[in-house]
C-alpha cells in the first residue's frame, strides 16, 4: 500500500531551470513518484511544465501525482486539461474517469454524474473491462450520493476532531480503545522543519501510539518495543487477555507489504516478544493487514484485510476462526461485501451484529466510505453506507466504537494540514448512544404480520414532475408529500369557490378531512411499514412490494400512465433515501433482496363520476373526489426465504 499521505521528502536542492534539461527533470520526478515521494515529484514536474507547457504527457503525470497525493482540487484541474485535449480518449482513456472521480471527491456530484455517464458510454465497447464496470458503478453511486446530499447529514450526530495531542499535521488513523487508552497509527518523521513541515530524513515510518482519552494534556507514547528494526507498524486490536494483534510492514520504496503479528502486554506495562500468525493468515507473497479480534457465533475470530489468493480485487475483508490456543483454524472471504477495489479496516460490533469496513466501491460519497453489513442467521448482508456526517466526499476509514463514542479517520476538509488541505487524515469522534444487544436469528421463521389494507399514498395534481412523459423522477415520496402538504391551504381555498355557500363549506370540510385522515395517515402508515420491511430484510428474507398507481382523469390516458409510473418510482426513491439510504443496498444487483412489482393503472380505474373538465378545476383538480384518485397503493407484501 503506497504512502500516499506523505507530506513530502526534500532531500537535495532543486535545480534551477537554466541548469537542467527537460529529460533530467522528468527523470528525477519519475524516480520520486515511484518511491511515493509525491510532494517532491510534483516540484520536479512543475519545473518541467515551465520548460514544456504544452506537453500533455507531463500534464497527465501532474494529474496522477496530485491524485496520489490526495490533492483532489489540483488533480481535478489537471485531469480536466488532459480530457479537454483528448476528448476521444485515445491517448489517455482513463482521464475522463479520474476527472469524474476527483469531481466527486470535491463534492461536485452533478458535474461528476454527467462525466461518469460520458465515461460509461466511452467504455461501453468492452463491458467486461474494469473501466466500464467502475464508470457504471459510479453512475449509480453518484446518483445515490446526490439524493443523500439533498437530505443532508444526520443532525443528531455531532462529529468533531480529537485534540492536537493526538491529531497533527501528519496522518493519524484510529484503531481501538483499551482500558481508557486510544491506540492509533501515525506517520511521523524523526526530523522536520517545524515551520515548513518538510521532512529532511528517510527515517519516516508509521508507528502505533497510545494516549489517554481522558487527559488532553497527556502525550502520545510511541510503542517502540513493538517495532522491528527498520520497519513500520500499524493498526491494532486487543484480545480480552491483553494480547495485541497488529501489522508489521516492510517498506520497499514506500510500498507496504504487511503481516499480522501479536504481543502480550504484561501487567507492568512491558511487552512480551512478538510472535507471528501462521501462513494460513499470513499467506506468503500477500499483503495481510488491519487485524480486528472479535467473536462470531460464539467463536473467536480475527477479521483482516488482504490481497491474498481468492481476493476479488485490490484488498478484501477476510476472517480467520481461531482455535482455543488462538491459532487460525480456517480462513473465509466475506464475499457479500467485497468488491473490485479496496475493502479495508474491518471492525465487528458484537452488540448490533454488524461488520463495519471501508470501501472505495459501493454507494458512497467519494473516496473511501465507511459501510456496515448486518450479520444475521450466519450470513453477512449487503454493504450499507453509514451516512453523513460520518462519511464525506474524502476518504473515511477505520470506523470503530467504544462505549457511546464512534470514531472515524478522515482527510476531509477541516483536517490539519501544512500544504494540501486533504493530504492527511485526522481522527474524528461523535457521541452516539449504543442500542441494546440484539440476538442473531438462527431459525428459519419467515411468518410475518401481513398488512390487511392497502397503504395509500397521495399526490398533488400532475406531480411529481409536471408536464413530462418521463417514467422516472428524482423526487422521493417524501419530497412529493411535503410539497403537497405545503399546498393544503391553497386546495382548500380553491375548492371553496362554489356559488352555493353551503356546498362550498361542505367541499372544504370534506377536503380537510381527506388531508388529515387519508394523506397524513398514509404517510404515517408508510413509516411504520418501512420498519416492517426492514425487519424482514434482516431475517434474510426476499421481499417484494406490489404497487399500483392511479391518476385523476383530467389528462389523457397515455399521459396518466407515465404519471403513475413516476409516482411509483418516487416510492422506490423513498426507500433508497430513507434512514441514511440503508435500504438501497438491498435494491441492487440482478436479484435484489427488495423488489417492486409495478402496476401503473393510470386513470383506468378512476371513479368515472370524477370531473375531467379542465375549466372546472375546483372539481377536476382541487376537490376531494379528484384528490383521492391521485395515489399509489402498496397492495401486497410478498415474503420468501432466500
Amino acid at each position: 500500500m503506497s504512502r500516499f499521505y506523505l507530506i513530502g521528502l526534500i532531500l537535495i536542492p532543486l535545480f534551477s531551470l537554466g541548469q537542467v534539461k527537460l529529460k533530467d527533470v522528468l527523470t528525477f520526478g519519475d524516480q520520486q513518484f515511484q518511491k511515493g515521494d509525491y510532494y517532491y515529484a510534483l516540484d520536479y514536474y512543475q519545473q518541467a511544465l515551465k520548460l514544456d507547457p504544452d506537453n500533455i504527457d507531463l500534464v497527465w503525470k501532474i494529474a496522477e501525482t496530485n491524485r496520489a497525493y490526495k490533492d483532489y482540487a489540483k488533480a481535478e484541474k489537471y485531469y480536466s486539461i488532459v480530457y479537454s485535449k483528448d476528448e476521444e480518449a485515445e491517448r489517455y482513456p482513463e482521464a475522463i474517469l479520474f476527472y469524474s472521480l476527483m469531481q466527486k471527491q470535491n463534492g461536485k456530484y452533478k458535474e461528476a454524474l454527467e462525466h461518469f455517464k460520458t465515461a460509461k458510454k466511452i467504455y461501453s465497447e468492452d463491458k467486461t473491462s474494469f473501466r466500464y464496470k467502475k464508470a457504471a458503478q459510479e453512475v449509480e453511486s453518484t446518483n445515490w450520493a446526490l439524493k443523500q446530499w439533498k437530505i443532508g447529514p444526520d443532525l443528531g450526530i455531532q462529529l468533531g476532531p480529537l485534540p492536537e495531542n493526538i491529531n497533527s499535521y501528519d496522518a493519524e488513523f484510529g484503531h481501538s480503545v483499551h482500558n481508557g487508552l486510544l491506540y492509533f497509527s501515525s506517520l511521523k518523521a524523526d526530523s522536520t522543519d517545524e515551520d515548513l513541515q518538510e521532512v529532511y530524513t528517510k527515517s519516516y515510518h508509521t508507528a502505533v501510539y497510545e494516549v489517554s482519552l481522558h487527559n488532553k494534556d497527556s502525550v502520545a507514547k510511541k510503542l517502540s518495543e513493538l517495532i522491528p528494526s527498520g520497519q513500520s507498524i500499524g493498526n491494532g486490536s486487543f484480545s480480552p487477555g491483553q494480547t495485541f494483534y497488529y501489522s508489521v510492514c516492510k517498506d520497499d520504496n514506500f510500498n507496504y507489504s504487511c503481516a499480522i503479528v501479536f504481543s502480550k502486554k504484561e501487567s507492568n506495562g512491558t511487552w512480551a516478544p512478538l510472535d507471528s500468525l501462521n501462513e494460513l493468515v499470513n499467506e506468503i507473497g500477500a499483503n495481510t493487514t488491519m487485524p480486528h479480534l472479535s467473536k462470531l457465533d460464539g467463536q473467536d475470530v480475527l477479521f483482516f484485510s488482504s490481497n491474498r489468493i481468492g481476493t476479488k480485487g485490490g484488498m478484501d475483508i477476510w476472517y480467520a476462526i481461531l482455535d482455543k490456543d488462538g491459532k487460525p483454524a480456517s480462513v473465509t472471504n466475506v464475499s457479500p461485501i467485497n468488491s473490485l477495489e479496496n475493502d479495508i479496516s474491518p471492525w465487528f460490533d458484537t452488540t448490533e451484529q454488524r461488520l463495519y469496513f471501508s470501501s472505495s466501491w459501493h454507494q458512497g460519497f467519494g473516496g473511501q466510505d465507511a459501510f456496515y453489513s448486518e450479520y444475521r442467521s450466519g450470513k453477512f448482508g449487503p454493504p450499507i453506507n453509514v451516512g453523513l456526517p460520518l462519511n464525506s466526499p474524502a476518504a473515511d476509514q477505520y470506523y470503530f466504537q467504544s462505549g457511546d463514542s464512534t470514531f472515524v479517520s478522515s482527510n476531509r476538509l477541516g483536517s490539519l494540514y501544512a500544504k494540501n488541505p486533504t493530504c492527511c487524515s485526522d481522527i474524528y469522534v461523535a457521541e452516539i448512544p449504543r442500542r441494546k444487544p440484539i440476538k442473531s436469528n438462527t431459525d428459519q421463521e419467515t411468518s410475518i404480520e401481513i398488512v390487511e389494507l392497502p397503504i395509500q399514498l397521495y399526490f398533488e395534481n400532475d406531480q411529481p414532475d409536471a408536464n413530462t412523459t418521463s417514467d422516472f423522477t428524482e423526487l422521493s415520496y417524501t419530497d412529493s408529500y411535503l410539497k403537497y402538504q405545503a399546498k393544503f391551504s391553497e386546495y382548500q381555498t380553491k375548492v371553496g369557490l362554489q356559488r352555493d355557500s353551503i356546498q362550498a363549506q361542505k367541499a372544504t370540510r370534506e377536503l380537510n378531512t381527506f388531508f388529515n385522515e387519508a394523506v397524513k395517515n398514509g404517510y404515517g402508515d408508510l413509516t411504520i411499514f418501512t420498519d416492517q420491511v426492514w425487519n424482514e430484510l434482516q431475517k434474510g428474507n426476499h421481499v417484494q412490494l406490489m404497487v399500483q398507481g392511479f391518476a385523476s382523469p383530467l389528462a389523457k390516458t397515455d399521459y396518466n400512465v407515465h404519471l403513475t409510473k413516476r409516482r411509483i418510482y418516487s416510492l422506490k426513491n423513498y426507500f433508497e433515501e430513507i434512514q441514511q439510504g440503508r435500504f438501497g443496498a438491498y435494491m441492487l444487483g440482478e436479484n435484489p433482496q427488495l423488489e417492486f412489482i409495478e402496476v401503473p393503472m393510470g386513470e383506468y380505474q378512476a371513479n368515472k363520476e370524477t370531473s375531467d373538465d379542465f375549466y372546472d378545476q375546483k372539481n377536476s383538480v382541487y376537490s376531494k373526489a379528484a384528490s383521492q384518485e391521485r395515489r399509489i397503493e402498496i397492495i401486497e407484501l410478498r415474503i420468501s426465504a432466500q
